[in-house]
């Protein structure tokens, strides 16, 4: 029977090293911050609340161990701090997040054990000092990131940025250099920087140990992010800690017969997610820190039609998680590319892609799985269903072919057009966990969004706008 076990954080001026371990494997994560300091914090903030904020970080990057199946957690010696609202929200990420793990390998019932909660754990939430941009905007450097900053520079509002590397996807010089390509044509006031070297999930257990019968890690990290960002906060004054992510992260993959849930890879950037980990953060750690989705209101049609503003900055946009800037042959890069096809002039198209993906064999069944023709959606970071049909057919109507879609039949893409594109166009009310200044300040842009989405789909399609 194997455990969970956390072992203590170790701290330095201007990293964490967040380890843990399942029976015999080590893993260790080491946050690496530029305007971090972790001493100096903790002479502000007292070192129970750093010690606090250092096991939510320790937490949230040692639930990815849960893809080896351990029976039980050992919160070693952090388990004074493990309280009852503290489990649900840590259970509740993994049950939903890890759906799809629990789907692959066949394990409906899998469930950790809830320890019993540490009595008096929950010390009092600490206030941030509002800075004078009180505004952080995490930006990884694709089309949401681009689009989530100009509705903050249209709308009047100062805002900060915090970029992050991950060893995960290459060398960190090369990430920050492709998000600085971005960060050029936008204005934040000021860039923070992190590194995350993640050895957990660059070990290749799986594959060397093929007895555990287990297919592969899963991490939580847009979840993680949320966390990572908060020793920022409490440093430089940040209470509107806002992500690039669109409403169309609240579609599931699939629907499991096994227990009637819906499995959705994305529940970590989902509505949901966003609701509770908002109440969790202001109700337990920081009273006047919100955590918003600034996209949350939009589809990514919405988005993608918001991006024919800033036409010059596309090509500097990046998303793959297997080779950045793009590998081509993922279903992220399929998803982005055929998007920018439908919605964005062909010349800004070329100018950030080489490839035309339609033509590489390879992605035939993934199209056709995020085209809901075979399977379900793929387990990766792309829309709705429907938003990618819209997209197929319009990529179509373009005159853009390939040997992996010229047998795919239009009709019933073109018979619900009209219908996807009234639906996904349409903007949602501003979620409670928005701040109203900034709801405000972008709240006639994404009204705008709406109209320009319905105005370019009728241009391709020839179809009634609304």
């Amino acid at each position: 029977m194997s455990t969970l076990t956390f072992e203590p954080v170790v701290r330095g001026r201007r990293h964490l090293h967040l380890r843990y371990r399942v029976g015999g494997f080590a893993f260790t994560t080491t946050y690496w911050y530029d305007t971090v300091d972790f001493g100096e914090l903790e002479e502000r903030y007292g070192s129970d609340q750093m010690r606090r904020i250092e096991f939510h970080l320790l937490a949230f990057e040692a639930n990815k161990a849960l893809s080896l199946k351990p029976a039980t957690v050992d919160f070693g010696p952090y388990a004074d701090l493990v309280t009852k609202a503290f489990w649900e929200i840590w259970e509740t990420v993994f049950h939903n997040v890890w759906a799809v793990w629990r789907y692959e390998n066949d394990l409906p019932d899998y469930k950790l054990p809830a320890p019993q909660p540490a009595p008096n754990a929950d010390i009092a939430r600490v206030t941030v000092p509002v800075g004078d941009t009180p505004t952080l905007m995490l930006c990884g450097g694709g089309k949401d990131s681009l689009t989530s900053m100009k509705l903050l520079e249209r709308g009047g509002i100062p805002y900060d940025a915090f970029v992050y590397s991950h060893s995960t996807y290459g060398r960190g010089s090369m990430q920050h250099e492709l998000i600085d390509g971005l960060l050029a044509s936008c204005t934040p006031g000021r860039v923070h920087r992190a590194w995350v070297i993640d050895d957990g999930l660059d070990a290749p257990v799986v594959t060397v140990h093929p007895q555990l019968g287990l297919r592969r890690m899963i991490a939580a990290e847009t979840v993680s992010s949320y966390f990572q960002a908060l020793p920022l906060a409490l440093a430089h004054g940040y209470t509107d800690v806002a992500l690039g992510i669109s409403r169309s992260t609240d579609e599931h993959n699939l629907t499991w017969d096994a227990t009637g849930e819906d499995v959705n890879y994305l529940w970590g950037m989902s509505s949901i997610a966003e609701q509770r980990i908002h109440d969790y953060i202001r109700s337990h750690l920081a009273s006047n820190v919100a955590v918003f989705h600034i996209l949350r209101p939009i589809y990514d049609v919405n988005v993608f039609a918001l991006l024919n503003r800033d036409l010059a900055s596309v090509p500097a946009t990046h998303s793959c998680a297997q080779l950045k800037p793009w590998c081509c042959r993922c279903a992220k890069c399929i998803y982005v590319w055929m998007n920018y096809v439908a919605w964005l002039p062909v010349e800004t198209v070329a100018a950030t892609f080489e490839k035309n993906l339609f033509e590489i064999p390879e992605n035939r069944t993934l199209l056709r799985k995020m085209l809901g023709l075979e399977s379900y959606k793929p387990v990766d970071c792309v829309g709705t269903v429907s938003e990618a049909r819209l997209a197929f057919l319009m990529c179509r109507r373009k005159g853009v072919s390939g040997p992996i879609a010229d047998d795919i039949d239009l009709g019933p893409f073109k018979a619900e057009a009209a219908g996807v594109l009234d639906k996904y166009r349409a903007v949602a009310p501003l979620a409670s966990t928005m701040p109203e200044r900034i709801g405000t300040a972008i709240e006639p842009q994404l009204a705008e969004s709406a109209r320009r989405a319905a105005a370019i789909a009728a241009s391709v399609l020839d179809i009634d706008a609304g």
